[in-house]
């Protein structure tokens, strides 16, 4: 570096003679700009949405009796106020019922909710 000018005195020089003022991008930033803002607009946005029910269902495969008719009881909890989701959670509830090996204390536990929910909303 040239003796008697500072580190900022001597980049602001070179700036000027190269032409390029502070906060000025380079070419090849640019494009890295372009390129990335030309992906973001024409790749397609895949919006997959899973219902939050559907986090829950592993409570049913449960042998634990709290925990399956915890399950049981908040899907039956949101079968009857989300009508949306009512008609997939009685499907699951009756498969489930139906599945051989399937504790006879549980499958009277579920169709229980199942009648609840039927009965509340006229299905």
């Amino acid at each position: 570096m040239t003796e008697g000018v500072s580190a900022s005195m001597f980049k602001k020089i070179k700036d000027f003679l190269i032409g390029r003022k502070v906060g000025d991008i380079t070419p090849a930033e640019a494009h890295k700009i372009q390129k990335a803002s030309y992906v973001l607009n024409n790749t397609e946005i895949k919006k997959r949405f899973s219902p939050t029910y559907e986090s829950m269902l592993k409570g049913l495969e449960s042998e634990e009796k709290q925990v399956f008719e915890g399950t049981v009881w908040y899907l039956a909890k949101i079968a009857m106020n989300k009508p949306k989701y009512q008609q997939n959670i009685v499907d699951l509830l009756e498969k489930k019922s139906k599945e051989k090996g399937i504790n006879p204390e549980f499958k009277e536990y579920i169709k229980t909710h199942l009648q609840n929910i039927l009965s509340k909303n006229n299905l």
